[in-house]
């Protein structure tokens, strides 16, 4: 099994793989930026309510761009896209850094919204641009790949951190300098660079059938409102509940635990292996049980971890606590990560051509709004004194739902499949 899953990966088309290393250098930087950045800001004398506002500027960038950005690429190539992308997250990176170092508060808020914009750009293009260079044969391959870079992004970052942590002096000749969260974000930010060489070497033809009309005035007869409609509805549960929790894991285990950065970061590189191996086994996984198995019951087992571990906050003092909370995270982060790929190929598929490159930009944007609204959310309830246990339990409630909308929208794409096929079948006749 193993032999030809891996033998599949490797007959992708170029392209493919070149956008693979360009995300897998992005993701280098969008890992190390959640890991250690907010313990970072927190040295630095920031509050969690400051930080998280912080974090919600990231994703304004996106909400205003991503939308007419979908709209501009269909039918366009996307490489020059994915360069401009590839050279806006490390410089903004570098401008994160060293403005947090400085205290200059404008410019950190300026250099997150332009982050933002740098990753709304790989975001809303990488799926498309798999769509495009791929066939029904491979096309759950390459999506899975291309979900999988985040989390072997988290086990180089976390293993990086962890191990210049361990070291704690770097010697260059007779120089020595400290390792600090800025210089290991800085390490990082210079490896994710290799992003712009992948870009490059991308090579792209347009070979679109479907006839394009553009402006924004023809929304409303180029694409199919009422699937998108459908196909996007448990993405925005399911993405507030993720903004509520994901960018501030670290926090909890800061906060509960005292957890430094780098304990966090090789603990999240433990989870992070298993996120990448149950990644590559969705292709194997979702043509023999489907997507009940690749997005509901995993879903359904991944919010039970969350639970689990947010339940720890209350049982902090005893000493299984820490033991389970670890436990819930390192395999909560597979089974949700499990369920990406399978949910962004049934979401293209459910919509159809036409529709593809304006759902991966209303993916992008919703995520992005939705992630903007949680960091408001989270910032208010932190205000407020809420517990971390009563945040995650509502981003679990938000799960529930989303998984309910995904069961829906499987049987509807069922029916839809079993039709096509009925009216193939009537045509050959």
């Amino acid at each position: 099994m193993f032999k030809n899953l891996f033998h599949s990966y490797k007959q992708l088309p170029k392209n493919v793989h070149y956008l693979i290393l360009l995300e897998l250098s992005t993701n280098l930087i969008h890992v190390a930026f959640i890991l250690i950045l907010n313990i970072f800001l927190r040295e630095k004398g920031f509050k969690d309510p400051e930080i998280a506002s912080f974090n919600s500027l990231r994703f304004i960038g996106a909400l205003i761009f991503a939308l007419p950005l979908g709209i501009y690429i269909r039918g366009k190539n996307l490489r020059s896209f994915l360069l401009i992308g590839s050279v806006i997250i490390p410089s903004s990176s570098i401008l994160i850094i060293e403005s947090i170092h400085r205290m200059f508060i404008p410019i950190i808020q300026f250099s997150f919204l332009l982050w933002g914009i740098g990753m709304m750009l790989i975001r809303v293009c990488a799926l498309p641009f798999i769509i495009r260079n791929t066939n029904p044969n491979n096309s759950s391959e390459a999506i899975s790949l291309s979900a999988s870079t985040w989390s072997f992004s988290t086990v180089i970052s976390g293993l990086i951190i962890g191990f210049l942590d361990w070291v704690g002096t770097i010697y260059i000749g007779n120089l020595s300098m400290a390792v600090t969260e800025r210089s290991i974000l800085w390490l990082i930010t210079i490896l994710g660079s290799c992003a712009f060489f992948a870009a490059w070497n991308i090579k792209e033809d347009n070979k679109h059938s479907y006839e394009i009309r553009s402006g924004f005035f023809s929304l409303d007869h180029s694409y199919d409102w009422d699937l998108i409609l459908k196909a996007i509805s448990p993405l925005i549960l399911i993405s507030v509940g993720a903004g509520l929790t994901i960018p501030f894991i670290n926090l909890f285990f800061n906060s509960i635990f005292d957890l430094t950065a780098s304990q966090f970061s090789i603990m999240g590189s433990a989870s992070a292996i298993l996120v990448f191996i149950f990644s590559l086994l969705v292709p194997y996984l979702g043509k023999k049980y489907g997507y009940w198995l690749t997005i509901i019951t995993v879903q359904l087992l991944s919010i039970f971890c969350l639970i689990a571990m947010a339940m720890m906050e209350l049982y902090s003092k005893l000493p299984f606590a820490f033991t389970v909370a670890v436990f819930a995270y390192i395999l909560r982060q597979p089974l949700m990560h499990m369920a990406h790929p399978a949910s962004n190929e049934l979401m293209m598929s459910y919509v159809g051509e036409k529709n593809q490159e304006l759902i991966s930009a209303l993916s992008s944007s919703l995520w992005s709004a939705s992630w903007f609204f949680s960091a408001k959310v989270f910032e208010w309830m932190r205000l407020m004194n809420f517990r971390y246990v009563e945040i995650f339990i509502l981003t679990a409630i938000l799960y529930i739902f989303g998984v309910i909308f995904y069961a829906f929208l499987i049987k509807e794409h069922k029916k839809m499949s079993e039709i096509n096929q009925r009216n193939i079948f009537q045509f050959s006749d």
